[in-house]
């Protein structure tokens, strides 16, 4: 089982039960994660631009979106929806309607505002699931099999969705602004820059509530086989 209990001794008595959640050794991590990866980003990433090169903007959103859709029909005949997919199907989805409301340079570049307000929507809509979604990406890389039903995590991973739900809205924001008040070259730049610093203090944020959620629930990380 993932997670385990376990009981110590100490000078003054019984030491009180720890949870173990007990994970696969980082290589066997890295193999699960590496699949997932080019699955649901490297691929509809390089086709994008393979169909962009052969046939402008539509080639290149129809080329992933049909892979994205592809593959997550696969996935709901096998098992196993992966979360990445979701969320590459929400995206490009939204962009292909976009564009096809209107073909405008404006409305092009506002695809990603309007994307990420997506993606913000699907993270909250994802909460009265049994499994929030970033459960669901959690255990698109570590193995959670048994643990989605668990209390102590859904609660730790209710609120890195709520985190990550705030971080879409808030750069979609800032998006909006920009290219309101900023002509495109500026908007391209600043927008790339903004969104990876804002995503990369949303990752730190989420590792720390990971942690400091584990350890406020009693719950200690192992990672390989649990000695005989």
């Amino acid at each position: 089982m993932p997670l385990q209990t376990q009981t110590g001794h100490a000078a003054g008595g019984i030491v009180p039960h720890i949870v173990v959640l007990r994970l696969p050794a980082i290589g066997a991590l890295l193999r699960r994660a590496v699949p997932v990866i080019v699955e649901g980003v490297l691929m509809p990433t390089g086709l994008f631009y393979l169909g962009f090169w052969l046939g402008g903007v539509w080639g290149g959103m129809i080329a992933a979106l049909v892979w994205s859709l592809g593959a997550l029909g696969r996935r709901m005949i096998v098992g196993g929806v992966s979360g990445l997919l979701v969320l590459a199907v929400v995206t490009l989805a939204v962009r292909v309607l976009v564009t096809g409301v209107s073909g405008s340079t404006e409305v092009y570049f506002l695809q990603p505002v309007v994307g990420e307000a997506a993606l913000g929507l699907v993270f909250l809509a994802s909460l009265p699931a049994g499994r929030s979604l970033s459960h669901r990406l959690a255990h698109d890389f570590v193995p959670l099999d048994g643990l989605a039903t668990h209390a102590r995590l859904r609660r730790i991973f209710y609120g890195i969705t709520v985190l990550w739900a705030a971080v879409f809205f808030l750069l979609s924001f800032l998006g909006w602004y920009l290219l309101g008040h900023s002509g495109v070259a500026a908007y391209v730049g600043y927008r790339t820059a903004i969104s990876a610093g804002v995503k990369a203090l949303a990752i730190a944020a989420s590792v720390q509530l990971f942690r400091s959620g584990l350890r406020r629930h009693g719950i200690r990380v192992a990672f390989g086989t649990a000695p005989s």
